[in-house]
């Protein structure tokens, strides 16, 4: 226990499946358990169509709480059913923290945490529906539904600065210093040791040292747009170069996107991986990756490429423009930064982009370079631990009410000792 004090922190998240925000909650989870509080999971099954993060968690010794009932897609009898459960566990549990990442665990989470009485609830936009998703009247059914949770939450979490201008100015979610921006953290190491190829990925796909192989990670989606993609790469192909194309991962549109490439006539230079656990291996064989998204909050395929030593051409959405690094120079309708390359949701342009790195090895190599510099300094798990800490302490302080078994602390409480870490130090 935290000096003593049982101070449950409690995160609810709709399902654990390949992506940043099951990666967090899992890694969060157990840094604050490393930390000395009590840590719970609440999460739903992973569907049998999408790849699951509980090796992760398994690796972490992380026993997720399932509720069976929880689902990302809307029904009326397993949301009120999935509600009622997390009524009955928080009111059991007694958390002092709920943090809930995700739409419908963080309206179903706040929901229950309102009707708990939950003393501090922060919930984490990893990206938004609000564009991309639904059709103009549905998200303003959701924009409504969020503005309301807004004002019943301490403490909104937006991944970049971006994402915190788009709630505050452009959706009105809440008021700008009702927002905190919290970049997202990883275990980088084994991207950072990347220096490399190690042939997993290239012999897999039959290509050789010579060939040119671009590569695309993340869930094949709408929202991620692979069929951008592979239009990109049909102008690359249709250029006679010695270039090959993977798509990492796996995901609802797997079968259009094998059926693009079968009329596309791209079988010889596309491929489909499926989805892949040690990703590390993967982006050593990568020369380049692209991201073809229709939104993001951080992408965490740019994160890992950078920390694995890699350039990037990415499509300018979302928070990606907060990934950045130096002053822009403009060449041919694209952008080019220190670590990489932004475009707009062309296919054309982000062909010409990818094109143009690959006449430039040693620019790639100076991407790669400065990228891995920028996330290690900013993207750490433990960065993400200490900052979350600090925010759910100095709320739990404001509070004038909390249970009487879930109060903090007394200033000198906290002493040396592993159930106490130095932000505890730092505000006791």
């Amino acid at each position: 226990m935290n000096s003593g004090h049982n101070f449950t922190i409690a995160r609810v998240i709709a399902r654990l499946n390949i992506g940043g925000p099951a990666i967090q909650a899992i890694l969060m989870t157990d840094a604050f358990r490393q930390k000395g509080y009590r840590t719970l999971l609440l999460t739903g099954e992973v569907p049998a169509t999408e790849g699951s993060m509980e090796y992760l968690a398994l690796q972490k010794d992380v026993v997720p709480m399932k509720i069976g009932t929880m689902s990302r897609r809307i029904s009326w009898y397993k949301d009120l059913t999935t509600l009622w459960q997390l009524v009955r566990i928080l009111h059991r549990e007694k958390p002092v923290v709920l943090h809930t990442h995700t739409a419908k665990a963080g309206t179903l989470g706040r929901l229950a945490a309102m009707a708990t009485g939950v003393p501090v609830r922060v919930h984490t936009f990893h990206g938004h529906v609000f564009r991309g998703y639904f059709s103009p009247f549905v998200t303003r059914i959701f924009l409504a539904i969020e503005r309301f949770l807004a004002c019943h939450t301490d403490r909104i979490v937006a991944v970049s600065e971006s994402q915190k201008q788009e709630l505050a100015e452009v959706y009105r979610i809440a008021p700008a210093e009702k927002i905190s921006v919290i970049p997202l953290g990883f275990d980088l190491e084994p991207f950072l040791g990347v220096n490399r190829r190690v042939g997993t990925l290239r012999s897999s796909l039959h290509c050789n040292a010579e060939t040119f192989l671009v590569g695309w990670v993340g869930r094949l989606t709408t929202i991620k747009d692979p069929d951008l993609f592979l239009s990109c790469a049909s102008h690359l192909v249709c250029d006679s170069r010695n270039v090959r194309f993977a798509l990492v991962g796996d995901g609802e549109l797997r079968r259009r996107c094998e059926e693009q490439v079968d009329v596309a006539r791209l079988g010889h230079a596309v491929s489909l991986t499926g989805w892949q656990q040690h990703l590390d291996r993967i982006y050593a064989d990568l020369d380049l990756i692209v991201l073809t998204s229709i939104n993001e909050g951080t992408p965490v395929a740019l994160l890992e490429a950078m920390a694995s030593g890699k350039a990037f051409v990415a499509a300018d959405v979302g928070g990606v423009r907060d990934l950045m690094v130096g002053a822009a120079t403009r060449q041919g309708g694209f952008e080019v930064f220190n670590n990489g390359i932004l475009a707009p949701r062309d296919s054309k342009v982000l062909a010409h982009a990818v094109a143009y790195l690959m006449e430039n090895p040693e620019m790639r190599r100076a991407m790669g370079q400065v990228g891995r510099t920028f996330v290690k300094a900013r993207f750490s798990s433990q960065r993400l631990a200490d900052d979350l800490e600090s925010l759910y302490l100095s709320l739990a302080r404001s509070k004038r009410n909390l249970p009487l078994e879930a109060q903090l602390p007394a200033s000198g409480d906290c002493l040396e000792g592993p159930g106490c870490s130095p932000v505890q130090k730092e505000l006791s």
